[in-house]
């Protein structure tokens, strides 16, 4: 008799836009990457934690494959931003059309797409500019102390 094998795991669906679990702080990141090689999904938390130490005020939330939705292209690696569940999908870049080799499909800085995360959130939230670390250090590297 042949073993029985552990059923795959079923992803659970959340929607992020329901009022039960909408907030406004949270941000999405959608990436829909192949499963040929797994560097796909290192890439993809490497991104996503890149941007959580970059905006710690925020929540950051990773949206893979639309949740497992939709099957992703041969060779995708795409990046999309929206300031909370509720706006619209901002594409920060797209691999699908480059390489090989392998990685030139993935962005070789993340510099340039946090500029671009940055440019989005100060669009809906001008109110609320993200605070430049570099503003409360004086040159010496020390904080600066107002008396």
């Amino acid at each position: 008799m042949a073993p029985k094998g552990k059923k795959p795991k079923k992803i659970r669906e959340i929607d992020w836009a329901a009022d039960a679990n909408f907030d406004k702080n949270r941000c999405m990141i959608y990436i829909e990457h192949t499963h040929e090689c797994p560097i796909f999904q290192t890439k993809a938390e490497e991104f996503a934690a890149y941007v959580r130490v970059q905006v710690p005020n925020r929540i950051i939330q990773l949206v893979r494959n639309q949740n497992g939705k939709v099957s992703p292209r041969e060779g995708a690696f795409e990046i999309g931003f929206s300031q909370n569940a509720r706006t619209s999908v901002h594409k920060l870049w797209s691999g699908i059309d480059m390489g090989p080799p392998r990685r030139d499909k993935f962005p070789p800085s993340y510099e340039p797409l946090m500029q671009e995360i940055r440019n989005i959130l100060k669009k809906f939230y001008p109110e609320a500019p993200e605070k430049d670390l570099l503003e409360d250090m004086d040159d010496d590297g020390g904080e600066v102390h107002e008396d």
